[in-house]
Parts: structure tokens; sequence; C-alpha cells
């Protein structure tokens, strides 16, 4: 059938066998964090009218694209098998997500339900600025790891997957205490 999502068999998984569901459990750590960062902006920027809810339709976007990569992982951790269409539409989720994300603060900023000088004045405020400092820090290993390593032996090699969670882990654990400490103010 043409509708079946396809799969390669446990002998083509060879090259996945550092892949294990501990590291899709990690992986899974910094989509959490990404996502309720994306949740708790959505509602401090926009409250609850149109931007907030073209925020919060990116934001699901980029949560969808985490949580296919971690699924992704597991079905391999399990040996159930490469299931390629959730690691391949990460980046046009992701990419899509981050767009609609933008347009709704495009909308706020017209509509001036967002108040971006209350924001800078969030995001520099202590402790705020230390963890968005550390977050992007963190950002910045993750972007050099990626880019010394080609797309598709860093997609196939477990230690520089595990080493990336990890520092990704880190970064979104940072932002996500910044929003937080930055909406609380």
């Amino acid at each position: 059938m043409d509708n079946e999502v396809k799969v390669e068999n446990k002998e083509d998984l060879s090259e996945y066998e550092g892949f294990t569901v501990g590291l899709a459990l990690v992986d899974a750590i910094p989509v959490i964090f990404f996502s309720l960062s994306l949740i708790i902006i959505a509602s401090a920027l926009a409250g609850t009218g149109v931007t907030f809810w073209v925020v919060l339709i990116g934001a699901i976007a980029i949560a969808l694209a985490g949580l296919c990569k971690v699924l992704w992982k597991l079905l391999l951790g399990l040996k159930v098998g490469n299931v390629k269409i959730l690691n391949k539409i990460f980046v046009p989720f992701m990419a899509g997500g981050f767009m609609v994300a933008l347009i709704g603060a495009i909308i706020g900023t017209f509509t001036k339900s967002i108040k971006w000088g209350g924001v800078l004045g969030a995001v520099i405020s202590i402790p705020s600025i230390i963890f968005f400092i550390l977050g992007f820090c963190g950002m910045g290993v993750m972007s050099y790891v990626k880019k010394t390593n080609k797309r598709e032996d860093f997609n196939k090699d477990a230690k520089k997957n595990w080493i990336a969670q990890f520092v990704n882990g880190f970064a979104q654990g940072m932002m996500f205490l910044g929003i937080f400490f930055a909406t609380r103010g």
C-alpha cells in the first residue's frame, strides 16, 4: 500500500547500534524544556488574543518536530525499525514552527499586544540574564558540534548524539529558567 509508513528491516539498524532508549529519553529533556518555554512565552507576550494563538501554533509545530525526533530514536532504541519520516520531518516542522511563531510576534508588534520595552527589561534582569547567557553559550557549543560534523555522520553516531543532547538539554534548561524568571518579575 502507498499509505504505509516505511520502516527499514532490523538488519539495516546496525549503523544505529548505539541508539538506545536512554538516548531517546535524554533527547526528550530539551524538547520538554523548549516546549514549556514557548508556552510561557506565548502566554506572557501575547495574553489570549490572536498573537497568542499564532505563537502557540508555531510552538506546537516546533514541539512536534522534537517529539518526532525523540520517537525516531526511541524506535531505533527499541529495535522496532528506522521510521525515516520521523527523522526527516524534524527540520521542516522546526523551521515552519519558528516561522509561524515569528509571524505571531510580528502580529503582536503591530497590534501592540506585545510590549517590547517590558520584555527587554525582564530579559536583562537578574537572574534571567545569567540563565540566558548560559543558554546561548550552550547553543553555541551545540552549533559548533553540529557544524564540525557531517549531517549524515552525526545522525548515525550515538556518541555525538549523547554529547549533543546533554549540551542541548543544558542549553534549553538554562533558557527555560531565564524565561521562567523573566516572566515572574
